[in-house]
């Protein structure tokens, strides 16, 4: 195989593999919970410097015509335990519009804490998308990531 040919063939079998790893598109919905994890400190060398990471939480609203209500967007430790609520009373997300909020930072001995999202409206829309931007920067080092929120079954 020349070695133009097999660089295609690694590329076509890259692409196939990002393609089938794509989330499949969510389905309209009245209601649900998304899950978001958050990563507020990063281990940046081999000698276990850690870097502190700011959050950012975003939702946004992907529906053209229709709005949605955020109901809650509350912080977990890594124990499950209920530490902040980033809004105090449900909001409206209108049509393509987006909501931003800067998420605290925990203790360090409480684990790798998670973002909750409750939503709701009155017709089926697609989920609002939820992202958490992380960044951080020490003299001339930086990291920068993002997690994008997973929808959780539907509870009791």
């Amino acid at each position: 195989m020349s070695p133009k040919r097999g660089v295609v063939l690694v590329l076509l079998i890259a692409l196939a593999v990002l393609g089938a790893a794509s989330p499949a598109p969510a389905q309209p919905a009245k209601a649900g919970v998304i899950y978001a994890p958050l990563y507020q400190r990063a281990v940046i060398d081999h000698r276990g410097r850690i870097l502190e990471l700011a959050a950012t939480a975003y939702v946004r609203n992907p529906n053209q015509a229709r709005g949605l209500h955020v109901q809650s967007m509350v912080i977990y430790n890594g124990q499950g335990k209920q530490m902040a609520r980033l809004i105090g009373s449900p909001r409206l997300l209108g049509p393509l519009s987006s909501l931003r909020l800067l998420v605290p930072h925990l203790p360090t001995d409480q684990g790798a804490p998670s973002l909750v999202v409750r939503w709701r409206s009155d017709n089926p829309v697609a989920p609002p998308l939820v992202e958490v931007l992380m960044m951080g920067t020490a003299g001339q080092q930086g990291i920068s990531l993002t997690t994008t929120g997973t929808p959780l079954p539907a509870g009791p």
